[in-house]
């Protein structure tokens, strides 16, 4: 067993309230109570100016003295960077695997335990990640017909061919769109430390997975427990409030993160054109589909246009390959069509 601890990183930015406060604990508590103990939390606190979140801080770091790091940054970095100082601190204490936990979501008491084993099983493994229940404000399970629909397609996903193994960025990209949710993510700090996340404030998850898929590796998803992925009722998706601009922020900062996986992967693999114009068709159409179903028609057509510019046939094998039903691969198949005229 490797004796270096595992880090969870944690970034943090608290308006103090009662409510807040309350899910931090409980996503601490979720750490303490993992039964591998062999772990260190890392910290990075993102400006919070409330007095209650430093208070709170302070007594994080009294309580749990040398299990816990604590970065207070003076100035905004926004989610992704937080992850990194988390990130460059594993890297320094020689930490063989970060586990990414967001402050209001919960770990499963046996991640670290069952992380750690498909860690060392196989030295190809770069990434581990599992599926969550849909918690709200009390940490009660929503029911499945509850759980808003684009959160309800990652859980889907989870049950029916599960992305795994090598080059797992191509499916991530083609077939799942996302996936690997931030709090039931696992990465190899090496990787970690080469692949940042980016300084976006929408879909830098997204954007870092395709980058890991896209090196020589394994994904490997853990289907023997959930984590708890927290969704107060009435709000929606945390990221998507008040940002009037988030889908098109994240078809670009989507669009960005495929590209440089592109560049990644033809580094490593002598790949014909063909086969890149093929994968990027695929991510073109299946994100056309992920913008027409949150009602995204515009951003929608904008992706098919790029995806016929590039090869009409390919656009149109792509669309007959999706996982939808009729009625939307028609109305895609419609579009592409038209862009022929």
């Amino acid at each position: 067993m490797n004796e270096k601890p595992a880090v969870f990183v944690m970034p943090h930015k608290s308006d103090g309230s009662r409510q807040t406060e309350k899910h931090f604990r409980e996503a601490i508590e979720s750490i303490e109570n993992q039964t591998d103990e062999n772990w260190v939390l890392a910290i990075t606190d993102d400006c919070s100016d409330n007095e209650n979140a430093l208070t709170e801080l302070d007594n994080i770091e009294k309580r749990l003295g040398d299990k816990v790091h604590i970065v207070r940054s003076d100035k905004p970095l926004g989610t992704g960077r937080a992850r990194n100082e988390g990130i460059r601190f594993a890297n320094e204490i020689s930490s063989p695997f970060i586990l990414f936990l967001d402050t209001d979501d919960i770990a499963h008491e046996k991640r670290l335990e069952l992380t750690r084993k498909a860690f060392e099983s196989d030295e190809k493994i770069n990434v581990v990640y599992s599926s969550f229940n849909v918690i709200d404000e009390n940490s009660d399970i929503y029911s499945y017909d509850d759980i808003p629909l684009t959160i309800r397609e990652i859980i889907d996903g989870h049950g029916h061919n599960a992305v795994q193994g090598e080059n797992a960025w191509i499916d991530l990209a083609t077939k799942k769109n996302y996936t690997t949710l931030t709090s039931c993510t696992a990465v190899k700090t090496s990787l970690a430390v080469k692949e940042p996340f980016p300084a976006l404030s929408v879909s830098e998850d997204t954007h870092t997975w395709y980058r890991y898929g896209a090196h020589p590796g394994k994904y490997v998803f853990l289907g023997d427990f959930k984590n708890s992925y927290r969704v107060c009722k009435g709000t929606g998706s945390r990221s998507r409030s008040a940002n009037p601009d988030f889908y098109d922020q994240k078809a670009a900062n989507d669009e960005q993160g495929f590209e440089k996986a592109v560049k990644i992967y033809s580094g490593f693999n002598n790949v014909a054109e063909e086969k890149i114009e093929q994968i990027r068709t695929g991510f073109l159409v299946r994100e056309s589909l992920c913008m027409l179903r949150v009602e995204q028609t515009r951003i929608a057509k904008d992706l098919l246009k790029k995806s016929v510019a590039i090869s009409p046939e390919k656009t149109q094998a792509a669309i007959a390959n999706l996982e939808a039903d009729n009625a939307e691969k028609e109305f895609l198949a419609k579009i592409a069509a038209e862009n022929l005229k």
